[in-house]
């Protein structure tokens, strides 16, 4: 097959693909046009399914372990809209351990919103749920958002279009007091469908959307029960046998004699004194263990993976007072999702969709060029 052709079938192949592409791009945005089935709904009947349909709601990358006084994990909580109705919803997330006795004062929740939207793109401090979030179902329920007199503050509303959704980082840390144990976190939205002015909202909460994880004691007995003989501060004298002159310059003059059955200074600690001649010099410059404590908290949450483990106990739907939700602040947090497309348009970001539609576009150009340049490449021998 000569080059011409081969150039040829490969430009041929670049176009088609990149018309598969566009086509299959048009299918994800319109929907696909096969014929519909006979047990299809009526049109009455899509329009009130598709009123009463909520939000999906997730919790992605669960840690399966925290540790009490250690480090805060990160997870993502995920708001998507699948329905055909623009929503609009308070973001929440419930914590319960398996004994009921989880209260807030044993975690800390910080939460990170989108760049783009209201303070997206820092950390900031969740709220107690306006309401009865501390003891509710004997669990916590947080607000992903502030508070302001009494209530959820505007900006926690979040505005979510047909086919859009909003990823919310999250990073939780349990205190040392915190109680250990079998315990899970729960995706929870206060949500109103925001084309229907009469929609006052409903919570939702499903508990086999959650996560559980496993709350572990920080540190365990991570002190290395020093020597029975006290330690002292300034010196490591191993023993308190031989004259404080001859231990202070054993490693400069004492000769291998004398000092071998008692100090373990030139090579004979290695193999004769692996238990305790290890333990209590090193626990006298690190403060006698304090210090492998901290070290180890880490260890424990290192070796937890993505896949979440469910939760074994069950989390009822929120019982607090429900929170208003305004035409005002509707309009406001529509505003703030436009707003925030259009930054997202602008800095090249974007779903799935537009890459897809820009690869399509990419290969598409890159077909038809290579056609073009055949055809004149041939139109010149030719000529």
């Amino acid at each position: 097959m000569s080059i011409r052709r081969s150039l040829a079938l490969a430009g041929v192949a670049a176009l088609t693909s990149s018309l598969v592409l566009t086509g299959a791009q048009g299918a994800m945005a319109v929907g696909s046009p096969g014929t519909p089935s006979a047990a299809a709904p009526s049109a009455a009947a899509q329009a009130e399914q598709a009123k009463h349909q909520g939000l999906d709601l997730s919790v992605r990358g669960v840690p399966d372990t925290f540790v009490a006084g250690g480090p805060a994990r990160v997870f993502s909580y995920r708001i998507q809209n699948s329905a055909k109705n623009d929503f609009v919803a308070f973001p929440l997330l419930k914590f319960k351990n398996k004994a009921g006795t989880l209260k807030a004062k044993d975690l800390k929740v910080e939460y990170q919103l989108p760049a783009g939207l209201p303070g997206g793109g820092t950390w900031k401090a969740g709220s107690i749920a306006p309401g009865g979030g501390d003891g509710d179902d004997s669990a916590v329920l947080i607000l992903l958002g502030g508070v302001s007199d009494g209530g959820p503050a505007d900006d926690a509303l979040l505005f979510v279009a047909p086919g859009k959704r909003i990823d919310i980082d999250v990073r939780v840390s349990f205190t040392k007091d915190t109680p250990l144990g079998k315990a899970g976190v729960v995706p929870v939205a206060f949500e109103a469908n925001a084309d229907d002015e009469s929609d006052n909202g409903h919570f939702s909460c499903d508990g086999i959307k959650g996560a559980g994880f496993t709350i572990k004691a920080g540190g365990g007995s991570g002190k290395p029960t020093p020597s029975p003989t006290p330690t002292k501060t300034g010196k490591p004298s191993p023993t308190a046998t031989a004259s404080p002159t001859t231990t202070a310059t054993a490693t400069a003059t004492s000769t291998p004699t004398t000092p071998a059955p008692t100090t373990p200074a030139p090579t004979t600690p290695a193999p004769t004194t692996p238990a305790t001649g290890t333990a209590s010099p090193s626990a006298s410059p690190t403060g006698s263990g304090s210090g492998s404590g901290e070290t180890t908290t880490p260890a424990p949450s290192g070796g937890s993976t993505d896949a979440q483990q469910p939760i074994d106990f069950p989390v009822d739907v929120p019982k607090v007072a429900p929170p208003k939700i305004t035409p005002a602040v509707v309009t406001k947090a529509k505003t703030a999702a436009s707003d925030a497309d259009k930054s997202l348009a602008t800095t090249g970001g974007g779903d799935d969709t537009t890459a897809i539609a820009a690869a399509g576009g990419a290969v598409l150009v890159a077909g038809v060029g290579t056609l073009v340049v055949l055809r004149r490449r041939k139109a010149g021998q030719q000529g």
